[in-house]
């Protein structure tokens, strides 16, 4: 007599199978997570000129896109001269982005800087004036003298140390320039990807469908598709974001009267790239220095970005981004928060687009199985 096995039973064996081999790849990972890590780095470090390129692509793709569908379209040229023109006025206007960027900010940052460098002896009298007024009463004086100690021995560190200044300053020279040549070859890289798009996607969905079933072919390239499409919409929208809250925060700023207000405006910006503790995160240390300068400053630019961020949050950014994301604000969160413990600021700002592709393919597979099933929920 053959055994034969019910469809709800071998579902149940190739569900439970299914969880015991991520639950195993996931204890793989997380014992084994310092070498993966390392791995990974020296991976990420071969690959950046790449991933320079694949990011200037996501950022140009719709202007070039806007520029063929509404700019050239309506011109005489064939469909391959009108690719070329708009895949070189997409480079010639990050170029000039970038140019105008660097002339304009730059000194401005500079001198930002260097005001408050050479301010720093002043703001270092201030905190020993408030460390004294404390030890002073003799309450606090123990606490205040292991603080006075351990300020002490962090400066001397950051000075001196293994982790000094001079040589932060030449491991970072070194980076500077291997991230300028890195900067140039993936500028090449976005050229030729934005020239023949359709070319090379065409060629690794040939690879894709020769190597793997047909049926895993589909699904790896409707993920592949998914992953560009939430990519490119995020880094676009999010990039498009923070430049306004950059000039907003600059131009308040100063009608504030707020001391390093373009070096603020600047770090707000960037800051703005993460999602929902962006903000939060750029005010610390902008709020620590005007704390320094005046206290009344510091409450009005503390006030200034709980509105700002809260603009951002449910008007702003909503309006650019829309749905796209398609997560739920816990989900939000839990990509934000697990992005950022494992892969630091780059997580926090990936979590959120990565997650965004599990959740919309474990919704449609859930989806799925419920009519196959017939069933209501």
């Amino acid at each position: 007599m053959k055994w034969k096995l019910s469809e709800e039973v071998r579902d149940r064996i190739a569900a439970y199978t299914i969880s015991g081999l991520i639950i195993a790849a996931v204890m793989l990972v997380f014992f084994n997570w310092p070498s993966i890590s390392v791995f990974l780095k020296r991976i990420f470090t071969a690959l950046s000129p790449f991933i320079w390129g694949l990011c200037f692509t996501f950022i140009l793709i719709p202007v070039r896109n806007v520029l063929e569908s509404r700019v050239l379209a309506n011109t005489n040229l064939t469909p391959r001269h009108q690719r070329i023109i708009a895949v070189v006025i997409s480079i010639l206007l990050l170029l000039a982005f970038i140019i105008v960027f660097l002339v304009l900010l730059i000194p401005q940052l500079y001198n930002s800087i260097s005001l408050l460098l050479n301010s720093m002896d002043s703001y270092i009298n201030t905190v020993n004036g408030w460390l004294n007024q404390l030890h002073a009463s003799g309450q606090y004086s123990a606490m205040v003298s292991n603080l006075s100690d351990s300020l002490r021995k962090m400066l001397e560190g950051i000075l001196t140390g293994s982790n000094g200044i001079l040589n932060r300053l030449v491991n970072y020279s070194v980076t500077f320039v291997k991230g300028i040549s890195n900067f140039f070859i993936g500028l090449i890289i976005s050229v030729y990807i934005l020239l023949d798009q359709e070319r090379w996607t065409k060629q690794i969905r040939k690879l894709t469908f020769a190597f793997l079933p047909a049926e895993a072919a589909e699904n790896l390239s409707h993920i592949c598709s998914l992953i560009g499409g939430m990519l490119n919409k995020f880094v676009f929208g999010k990039s498009l974001d923070s430049l306004i809250i950059g000039v907003v925060t600059g131009i308040c700023c100063g009608i504030m009267r707020m001391p390093y207000s373009l070096l603020i405006a600047f770090v707000i910006g960037i800051t703005n790239m993460i999602p929902v503790f962006g903000p939060f995160i750029g005010a610390v240390p902008c709020l620590f220095i005007l704390l320094l300068i005046s206290p009344i400053k510091a409450l009005e630019f503390g006030i200034f970005v709980l509105i700002l961020q809260q603009i951002d949050g449910n008007i702003l950014g909503p309006y650019i981004l829309g749905d796209s994301m398609g997560l739920p604000a816990l989900w939000i969160m839990f990509a934000i928060i697990l992005g950022g413990s494992l892969f630091g600021i780059l997580g926090m700002f990936l979590g959120i687009p990565i997650f965004s592709v599990f959740y919309v393919l474990l919704r449609d597979f859930a989806n799925r199985k419920i009519r196959e099933k017939r069933v209501k929920v």
